[in-house]
C-alpha cells in the first residue's frame, strides 16, 4: 500500500484555539484577556489562545494557553468547546482555523498577569469588551450567546460560586450573564423549585438577617456535556 498524501489541491490549515474564560467579579460577568505583544494585531486585546501543538489535544491546548499567557494556574471549573471559526480572511497570517473553547474559572480567581509573548493580562466586563484583535468579537459574542443557554439547561452558574452560596449570590450570576435585572420573588421560586440546591444548615452572618446557605443537591444535573 502506498503512503497517503494530501492532494495538490488541498489547502493547508493552521489549527489553533481560542478561550473565552470568565468570571464573576463585583458582581458583574467578566472576560479575561491578553494584550498581545506580537504582530499581527500587536498591543490589540484578545482571547487567550494559540496554535495547537503537533500530537496535543485540543482541550490541552486551551489550557496551556490559558496557563502561558495569563498565568492562571487555577484549573477551570468548565471547560467545553462551543464553536470552530474558520473564515478564509480571519487570520492576516494565512488560513487559520480556530475551535473556541468556553472557560468558567473558580470563584475568585482574580489576580492575573501577562505571560509568554503577551504585554499583559486583565479582566473586562464581558458585554462591554474593548476592541478586540482577529474575530474575536464574534467568538466572545458566541460565547456568551452560549453561557446564557447553559445556565437554563446545564446549572452552570453553579459553576460561578463556591460550594456554599446564598440565593442573592447565585441570581447576581443569572443577572451578570444575562445582562439584566430579574425579580427576586419569581427567581427564588423558579430556581427552588428545579430541585438543584440543597440547604446547608449553615448561614452567613451579615447586616440583617443571616442568610440561608446552599449546595448543590446529590444527584442535581452538572454542567457537563
Amino acid at each position: 500500500m502506498g503512503t497517503l498524501s494530501l492532494p495538490p489541491q488541498a489547502t493547508r490549515v493552521g489549527l489553533a484555539v481560542d478561550v473565552a474564560a470568565f468570571a464573576m467579579h463585583a458582581g458583574e460577568l467578566r472576560v479575561l484577556l491578553v494584550q498581545r505583544g506580537e504582530l499581527p494585531h500587536a498591543r490589540d486585546w484578545a482571547l487567550p489562545g494559540g496554535f495547537v501543538q503537533p500530537g496535543e489535544a485540543l482541550h490541552e491546548a486551551a489550557l496551556r494557553e490559558l496557563r502561558t499567557e495569563t498565568t492562571v494556574e487555577l484549573e477551570p471549573r468548565h471547560l467545553e468547546q462551543f464553536y470552530t471559526f474558520g473564515e478564509p480572511s480571519r487570520d492576516p497570517r494565512g488560513r487559520i482555523v480556530s475551535v473556541a473553547h468556553l472557560a468558567v474559572l473558580p470563584h475568585g480567581t482574580v489576580r492575573v498577569t501577562g505571560g509568554g509573548h503577551t504585554l499583559g493580562a486583565d479582566w473586562f466586563p464581558a458585554h462591554h469588551p474593548p476592541r478586540l484583535a482577529f474575530d474575536h468579537a464574534a467568538i466572545l459574542d458566541r460565547a456568551i450567546g452560549r453561557l446564557q443557554l447553559r445556565l437554563e439547561y446545564a446549572n452552570l452558574a453553579l459553576e460561578f460560586l463556591p460550594d456554599a452560596f446564598t440565593l442573592p449570590e447565585l441570581q447576581t450570576v443569572y443577572e451578570g450573564v444575562l445582562d439584566r435585572s430579574l425579580d427576586k420573588r419569581n427567581f427564588r421560586k423558579r430556581i427552588l423549585a428545579q430541585g438543584i440546591l440543597a440547604a446547608s444548615g449553615e448561614r452567613r452572618s451579615g447586616v440583617g438577617r443571616p442568610a440561608q446557605l446552599y449546595r448543590r443537591a446529590k444527584g442535581a444535573r452538572t454542567a457537563a456535556l
